[in-house]
């Protein structure tokens, strides 16, 4: 199966941009000779209610090529940004140019449209332009292109960039924390030096390279660097972080728990420790965590989401959804939603599970798609594989060409049994982002996951793994294909390392099968126990666990406190 956690592409945030006016100041805007664009802008915006994203970018676009003015080019680049035509962006983005040829946000919006496409040439060369108009931060310009249109196209287009401002140690350090996000803590570390050498605050690169040497599994010189961290307020966590990557979770709980009365750090302490007693199945302690942080206008959002969950895994749906519909809102809203129409589906609502996932009527276009990808997800994982995947179809014709639908309709088929429609799908993605490695590994990790041309599976993983090594998807991708090569030995070292890095069900699911079929039972048991209790939602976990070792089962929660009353967050 593909797995949605880690092989899907990142998604990227396609923002509605500040810079492009509201319709309603556009329509006024415009002079009333144009009454015929006026009603194209109208229509489009109609479109857009109505979810058709294609004809609202192809209008706009219309409207933009007939009149001079930067503000309708802007909202036509906005518009198909939002809605993943990222062709007509890029051409939308290039008219706002010529209308405007020195506006920055018409410049990130063209480099916007080239990272998501994958032209990295075409970017890069924008993004030296860019860097060259007057008062332009590098690396301010370099965390808003990773917002827009996310880390890893982002990244792929700095690496072996060589450019003057890029060589200040501010810069370096940016640089160094994308490539962390990036997952390349090698690059990570040669930037967090680069940026040491041209005398960037010691404690903040010091908190960079602690993570990044804790990443490649060097405990002490991660310990090292987190001691140089901590001289600063905003390092002090440096230590525990370190350590919970590095996989010892009960050295980073007391490094926690003693962090818990630190003015400046303590709250952020509070949530780790919550998360860890989650993860580790303990809910009695997660709960009284949980509660405690609710004072905390900061965390409060957070516990009463792992409060609903707590919930939900003892099977109190009642209060699960009270929880979770206290989050609207909030930065965990869209969680929040996907769980309570979990629950309501499994209750045999499922109309009102579709619902809860659906936008509303005057969303922006990305979130609407959020929404369509939410119920076709969820109509999968109930078993209505067709329905999803019916419902995945009409909402790639409303945005044709985005790649994330496109994406997710592969997803969708593999999971309805149709695994060489999946496979042609993405081979289509392959060959239209041939750089982008998430695409890449999703190709490669679903041959191997069907036993397919091996060989090619491998190639085409560890090209993937070339753009992100210590990604812990593609490891775990690399690490399934060796295993389906019966090259056991090879593969047990990197799945091991990818549950590691990213407690997730399936590479538990795929670690434990490992090591099982090795002939470690007992460890298969361990590994599967830990990953029950930190993700056991996993559908291949469950069905892994069943099929070898259908005794086993994740530590029983212990009962449930009083739950606490909460009205508000």
């Amino acid at each position: 199966m593909i797995m949605l956690l880690c092989h899907r592409p990142s998604r990227a945030v396609l923002p509605i941009m500040a810079a492009c006016l509201s319709t309603l100041a556009l329509l006024e805007a415009i002079p009333s000779r144009a009454a015929e664009n006026t009603a194209v802008i109208a229509s489009a915006e109609t479109a857009l209610l109505r979810g058709d994203c294609g004809i609202a970018s192809s209008e706009y676009r219309q409207a933009s090529q007939s009149q001079p003015r930067p503000e309708l080019a802007a909202r036509a680049t906005a518009v198909a940004l939002a809605c993943g035509q990222n062709a007509a962006a890029k051409a939308d983005a290039e008219r706002w140019l010529a209308l405007a040829p020195h506006d920055a946000d018409a410049q990130l919006a063209r480099i916007q449209a080239e990272l998501v496409s994958y032209q990295l040439a075409d970017a890069r060369t924008h993004f030296k332009a860019l860097l060259a108009l007057p008062k332009m931060k590098a690396g301010d310009v370099i965390d808003e292109l990773a917002q827009r249109a996310g880390t890893e196209p982002a990244l792929a287009m700095i690496r072996g960039l060589d450019a003057p401002l890029l060589h200040e140690g501010d810069v370096q350090l940016a640089l160094a924390t994308l490539a962390l996000d990036g997952w390349d803590a090698n690059l990570a570390l040669r930037y967090a030096q680069a940026a040491r050498a041209a005398g960037a605050h010691e404690a903040s690169v010091a908190a960079i390279a602690s993570r990044a040497r804790a990443v490649l599994g060097e405990a002490k010189a991660a310990s090292e660097e987190a001691r140089i961290a901590a001289g600063d307020k905003a390092g002090r966590l440096s230590l525990a972080q370190s350590l919970l990557v590095l996989g010892k979770e009960e050295d980073a709980q007391a490094e926690l728990q003693r962090l818990r009365t630190d003015p400046d750090v303590g709250a952020v302490a509070a949530r780790l420790l919550a998360q860890l007693a989650i993860e580790s199945g303990d809910y009695a302690v997660a709960e009284q965590r949980c509660n405690a942080m609710l004072s905390d206008p900061g965390s409060a959002p957070l516990a009463v989401y792992y409060l609903g969950l707590i919930a939900e895994r003892r099977g109190d749906d009642e209060v699960a959804k009270r929880d979770f519909g206290l989050l609207a809102g909030t930065g965990f809203e869209a969680q929040g939603r996907r769980r309570v129409a979990g629950i309501l589906f499994r209750q045999g609502d499922r109309d009102a599970a579709v619902r809860v996932l659906s936008a509303s009527r005057d969303a922006q276009p990305e979130e609407r798609i959020r929404g369509e990808l939410a119920a076709a997800d969820l109509l999968s994982v109930s078993g209505a594989a067709d329905e999803a995947v019916s419902r995945i179809d009409s909402a790639l014709k409303r945005a044709p060409g985005n790649p994330e639908i496109a994406y997710q309709r592969a997803v969708l088929l593999e999971r309805a049994g149709r695994a060489d429609a999946a496979i042609s799908t993405l081979e289509a993605l392959h060959r239209e982002r041939p750089l982008d490695g998430s695409v890449t590994n999703a190709l490669g990790f679903t041959l191997a996951d069907h036993k397919r041309d091996l060989p090619r599976a491998e190639q085409l993983i560890r090209e993937a793994l070339l753009a992100s090594p210590d990604n812990p998807a593609v490891l775990d991708s690399l690490g399934w294909v060796l295993y389906r090569r019966a090259q056991l030995e090879a593969a047990l070292p990197l799945l091991e390392r990818a549950f590691r890095l990213l407690h997730d069900g399936d590479i538990g699911a795929h670690w434990g099968e490992a090591l099982w079929t090795a002939g470690r039972r007992s460890a298969a048991e361990k590994a599967w126990q830990r990953a029950l209790a930190a993700d056991p939602d996993s559908a291949l976990l469950t069905s892994t666990v069943h099929r070898y070792a259908p005794g086993l089962s994740a530590p029983k929660p212990l009962p449930a406190l009083e739950p606490a009353p909460r009205t508000s967050i």
